[in-house]
């Protein structure tokens, strides 16, 4: 029998983004209370004492469950759990890890077995208790508290360092960055992160033939500081045209790194940027727009530096820890 709450997520490696959350929440309860944990990568692998244990804790009568899963293992635990241990699902808590709103009224019911479903938004609690499911409550895409804090970086006068640090690819954006940067000499656009493989070759030549536009490779957020490293830079850059884009991390790192984003108006992006205060929402999806905005706060040094400070601001809304003793509280209610 299982003594302690039981964890059942995918945990690092590799580092995504469901892998990274999962990783960053179970050790900030484990700072609470005693958690075991059930790594499902594991049993994605095959390894047949994690199988064991999975179906273990799904069919057994005791204990509670914290599950952290992406969307398709969800739905199977989530069904499981309904027909077979309902009383079990009753004490256990759903953390919905992006942006997935249940499609289908009786799932969304079935996810209001859970003793609570933690969301990443607002908008999505709104839109899961529309879709029929209750006992849903926040819980932000989250970072730790950082042990040094940043501070605001003033802006140099001489040009604005701009930065794009997500998949490089059209649909994210990254030719309408690169497009920008040709009218904005002036302004130095760096890029992180894994280049989409189509888009590969045309990316690579045109970073060649600009010289304020620099690409990095991918950032070793395991053993590199990610906050230190966003904080070097004035504006970030989320143009992204994804029709499903769901709840981007970086834009919370840029938060904590002291750094306003421009981004697409799309997905969750306006509940993470109050628009003209803290960064600057877009809505045409051109390069004249992007330009245009770069290019006003480029030239007021002072709204971009005040725009710094209302990021970072907004970052304690993301700590971990705020939301640690509302986790416990449910946890324990009988």
């Amino acid at each position: 029998m299982l003594n302690n709450p039981l964890y059942i997520g995918s945990f690092p490696p590799p580092y995504g983004g469901v892998t990274v959350k999962n990783a960053l929440l179970f050790e900030a309860i484990s700072e609470k209370m005693q958690l075991d944990k059930l790594n499902l990568m594991d049993v994605k692998h095959h390894d047949l004492a994690a199988i064991a244990a999975f179906a273990k804790a799904v069919t057994g009568r005791n204990g509670v469950l914290l599950i952290g899963v992406s969307s398709d293992w969800r739905r199977r635990i989530t069904d499981f759990l309904y027909r077979f241990n309902r009383s079990k699902m009753s004490r256990s808590l759903l953390f919905v890890m992006g942006g997935m709103v249940p499609n289908d009224e009786a799932y969304a019911k079935r996810l209001g077995c859970y003793r609570c479903v933690f969301v990443e938004t607002q908008g999505m609690r709104e839109a899961f208790e529309r879709a029929g499911t209750r006992n849903v409550a926040v819980y932000p895409n989250c970072r730790k508290r950082p042990a040094t804090p940043c501070h605001v970086r003033k802006t140099d006068k001489r040009g604005v360092r701009l930065v794009y640090f997500s998949l490089i690819s059209e649909d994210k954006g990254a030719q309408l960055t690169i497009d920008a940067a040709k009218e904005l000499s002036n302004c130095s656009f760096t890029f992180y992160g894994p280049i989409d493989a189509p888009y590969k070759e045309k990316f690579m030549r045109e970073v060649a033939c600009l010289p304020n536009v620099e690409y990095r490779g991918l950032f070793d957020s395991v053993s590199g500081d990610v906050v230190s490293e966003l904080n070097q830079y004035d504006i970030h850059l989320f143009p992204t045209m994804c029709p499903n884009e769901g709840v981007p991390g970086v834009i919370v790192e840029t938060k904590l790194a002291a750094v306003p984003t421009i981004a697409s108006n799309r997905g969750y992006n306006s509940e993470l940027i109050n628009n003209g205060k803290d960064g600057v929402l877009t809505c045409r999806d051109t390069v004249d727009e992007l330009v245009d905005v770069i290019s006003s706060l480029a030239a007021s040094p002072e709204q971009l530096d005040s725009m710094k400070e209302a990021a970072l601001l907004s970052a304690d809304f993301f700590y971990v820890e705020r939301y640690l003793d509302t986790i416990s509280e449910v946890l324990q209610e009988r």
